[in-house]
């Protein structure tokens, strides 16, 4: 039994290599494993685990891609990058669903939408805190409404994930129509007041 497994482990040294004088093949393999691993990790996070692209998300993000590329090159063993991979992944679906289960905790690590424009009036302190540039308006206007530039007749959100949507004001028919669980969301977001 411990001839079998100490022949399993020199196998594995043999195609992973070991420190950081490895072979073109043992890289290559343990690009592969580490490829393998990270989607499966990503699988088990869950499908909008990484797809919000919060500050929370890039951070991440970019922790794991440091982690796991040191598996890569040999700078850190491959099992304890692949672990601290994982801690990263589960305490990534871990902050998710406890921002599902209390919206307040959601907010203090997401942030919230800056509504930029609001029924065609523009507010000064919120564009200043959003840094939003006439330019970035335009841009984004020829982009999202294939507009040759932003009119004024939409209003503007800087959403929690950095992107800028253009919303058609309401009309005070379609406020009317809005359910009471929206109008109530709404009145106590207005009365929260906004916040990056």
């Amino acid at each position: 039994m411990t001839s079998g497994m100490d022949a399993a482990m020199a196998a594995l040294r043999t195609v992973l290599g070991e420190g950081r004088d490895l072979e073109w093949f043992q890289m290559a393999a343990r690009a592969a494993l580490v490829f393998v691993a990270t989607w499966l990790l990503l699988r088990l996070a869950g499908r909008r685990t990484f797809a919000q692209k919060t500050a929370f998300d890039l951070c991440i993000m970019l922790l794991l891609g440091a982690v796991l590329s040191r598996a890569v090159v040999g700078a850190s063993p491959v099992l304890g990058t692949l672990a601290a991979a994982a801690v990263l992944v589960g305490l990534h679906r871990g902050v998710s669903m406890l921002s599902v289960a209390w919206p307040a905790f959601d907010r203090v690590v997401g942030g919230r939408a800056i509504a930029v424009v609001k029924n065609g009036h523009e507010d000064a302190h919120a564009r200043k805190r959003a840094m939003l540039t006439d330019e970035d308006l335009d841009a984004n206007a020829r982009g999202a409404l294939h507009a040759p530039r932003w009119d004024g007749h939409w209003d503007v959100v800087l959403e929690r994930d950095g992107q800028i949507s253009f919303v058609k004001p309401q009309t005070p028919q379609s406020r009317q129509a809005a359910t009471p669980q929206h109008a109530a969301r709404d009145q106590h977001a207005h009365a929260e007041g906004p916040s990056s």
